[in-house]
């Protein structure tokens, strides 16, 4: 039958050759896109339209299909990066406040018929003063009492600092005023003063 091994020998080469052949991968499906058909309206007095709607009656029509519009990406929105710590300016150094010593003492002291006065030191200042200025009835004395006299002094107290700076300050103002009334002699030592007043108020007072 020389038909029939003809025929079985075709039918092997085709299956041989298909089976040789590559493989080819399937093709990704592309995105759909979206579409809209657009008709082109004329009425009667030549006004034209479009709209996706199909025209009214007694006008003319022409449709086309077109791909629908999208809008366009939303814009990102940009981070705002906080500044890197080295570009934060640099905190101001704290101001170290100027340390004080204390002033030297001042004593205020008052005599006894109120006369007050300041002393650098301790100084009630003891005197006899005549008998006459303390007693009651002076007329009453005898002679001899008369031209005797009685020992006193002045109360002294010292002042506290914030009290001994306000009174350094006071005669570091006078001083200044010395300076500049004082004649060739007194000069020097006018100065000398003012220059020792001047450190004493700024080492201790505020």
């Amino acid at each position: 039958m020389p038909g029939m091994k003809t025929w079985i020998a075709l039918s092997l080469a085709v299956l041989s050759t298909a089976g040789a052949a590559p493989k080819t991968p399937p093709a990704t499906p592309a995105s759909p896109v979206e579409t809209v058909l657009v008709h082109r309206c004329t009425d009667a007095k030549g006004r034209v339209t479009l709209q996706d709607e199909p025209c009214p009656k007694g006008s003319q029509s022409e449709s086309r299909e077109m791909t629908r519009p999208k809008d366009p990406p939303k814009p990102r929105a940009i981070p705002v990066l906080a500044p890197p710590i080295d570009a934060l300016p640099d905190e101001p150094a704290p101001v170290r406040r100027r340390e004080l010593i204390p002033p030297p003492p001042m004593y205020r002291c008052t005599s006894y018929d109120g006369i007050e006065r300041f002393s650098e030191s301790y100084d009630p200042n003891p005197r006899c003063e005549p008998l006459v200025l303390y007693y009651p009835y002076p007329n009453n004395l005898t002679p001899a009492q008369a031209l005797s006299c009685r020992w006193v002094e002045d109360s002294c107290v010292r002042l506290s600092d914030s009290a001994a700076c306000a009174r350094w300050k006071v005669m570091r103002k006078d001083a200044v005023s010395a300076v500049t009334r004082s004649f060739s002699d007194t000069a020097a030592y006018r100065k000398s003063e003012l220059e020792r007043l001047t450190q004493i108020t700024e080492e201790s007072c505020p």
